[in-house]
């Protein structure tokens, strides 16, 4: 059965939050600097993050729905509108505890 809402936790502040099944997210970059923990994605799909050598690299996103992530599964989740035409997200796990109250 699908579930409607997913809980996350934000990996910055440990918040706990239920966000819908079909909330955009992404693959964590293997040269993403998570203390960074924030990526913005544009109207074109390009996604703008802090690599771990420093620097601010541009790269194509490719979203998934939070519904096809697992439990336990680190990756970035849509949070907040930057601009207009910008989206970030900020790096969570998916649903840690499945199961539990």
């Amino acid at each position: 059965m699908l579930r409607s809402t997913i809980p996350i936790v934000d990996l910055t502040s440990g918040v706990v939050t239920d966000r819908a099944s079909n909330t955009l997210t992404l693959d964590v970059p293997a040269d993403f600097d998570r203390s960074a923990c924030v990526v913005s994605v544009d109207a074109q799909s390009r996604a703008r993050y802090l690599s771990t050598a420093g620097t601010t690299l541009v790269e194509t996103a490719h979203s998934r729905p939070l519904s096809w992530r697992v439990g336990g599964e680190v990756c970035l989740v849509a949070h907040f509108r930057v601009k207009a035409n910008e989206i970030g997200y900020r790096l969570c796990t998916v649903d840690p505890h499945p199961g539990s109250p």
